[in-house]
């Protein structure tokens, strides 16, 4: 996991959810983060399509259960872009 995608996706999550950023590490998920409701996580998710400038599917976007995943997806579809 590189450390500035880490950062910037934690940075995003604190930011859509209205967290301090100590409050936001790899595990964070909807279970730990009273605010991640549905509603929340297109909002979180459009936030990450524009700040790395990818897409996700409906598929993918189902799939970002946490801030691990969201940075496995968001590197994999870096890579992809490069």
């Amino acid at each position: 996991m590189t450390a500035s995608v880490l950062d910037r996706v934690r940075q995003i999550v604190a930011d859509v959810f209205g967290l301090a950023l100590d409050q936001i590490d790899a595990r964070s998920s909807p279970e730990l983060i009273e605010a991640w409701e549905s509603i929340a996580h297109l909002n979180l998710v459009l936030s990450l399509e524009q700040a790395f400038g990818v897409s996700f599917t409906p598929d993918e976007i189902a799939e970002l259960v946490s801030v691990e995943a969201i940075v496995n997806k968001v590197h994999m579809k870096l890579s992809q872009a490069a």
